[in-house]
């Protein structure tokens, strides 16, 4: 029994690993992207498009693992004493909780990097004007939010935070809004080009979509270290563009 704890633990600890590795990786990606749109550099988007195979090949790893964790903590939860304890009491000392959160954070850090990814890709077609993202007030800031938000998620993962999940809400809806800003004010820039309109709006949806598979990373983590499922309990926040 000692040696098959071991070993689940040893899974565990090697699985947390991987997640605080991906998520890292998908924040650097929003900080290269951030520096490549105020920069105007295209070289710098490409590598972001390059990189995005670390983040795929670390999420087929954690999905294998977590299924195999998955199969191996529903034999051992007698032996770690789970089913003796009350439901509010089995939160992260669960393996099997843990190992079905980590399915979810995989699957939101990859769909945010991919999201990051479809940005630089619409960005090196090179039809955005130069300097919008350094000279734009509401491009600068919606640019600004989506590193905030991902930063806070990745933060709580890595350092297992849940405390700033109510902060993260807020700053997600700041990014909504300047999402909106982006795509009105592009509405009534007559001399931008159709071609440019479509590739800030493509860009605009895809940075508001990683902040929000930020916010959902927020709301497993949350669910991982009280047991509440807080998806939802917001809708109040207008939609973007």
């Amino acid at each position: 029994m000692y040696l098959a704890t071991e070993v689940l633990n040893s899974r565990f600890q090697y699985l947390k690993g991987n997640l605080a590795r991906m998520a890292e990786l998908a924040l650097e990606q929003v900080l290269l992207l951030s520096d490549a749109f105020e920069q105007d550099n295209y070289d710098l988007a490409r590598e972001i498009i390059r990189r995005d195979d670390l983040i795929d090949s670390l999420e087929k790893e954690n999905d294998n693992i977590s299924q195999t964790a998955i199969l191996e903590a529903v034999a051992s939860r007698r032996e770690l004493g789970m089913e003796a304890l009350g439901p509010d009491r089995v939160l992260k000392r669960d393996p099997l909780r843990f190992a079905l959160s980590a399915i979810r954070i995989t699957r939101n850090l990859e769909r945010l990097s991919d999201n990051v990814v479809n940005a630089a890709r619409v960005f090196v077609k090179g039809r955005v004007p130069r300097g919008s993202f350094r000279d734009d007030p509401s491009m600068h800031l919606m640019l600004s939010r989506v590193i905030t938000v991902v930063g806070m998620a990745v933060e709580s993962l890595v350092e297992e935070k849940d405390r700033f999940f109510g902060s993260i809400q807020e700053v997600d809806q700041e990014l909504d809004r300047h999402c909106q800003n982006v795509f009105e004010e592009a509405l009534q820039k007559t001399e931008l080009e159709r071609a440019s309109f479509a590739d800030i709006y493509r860009i605009t949806l895809s940075l508001e979509r990683a902040g929000d598979l930020a916010v959902n990373v927020g709301e497993e983590l949350v669910r991982l270290s009280t047991g509440e499922d807080i998806r939802h309990a917001d809708n109040t926040a207008g939609s973007g563009p």
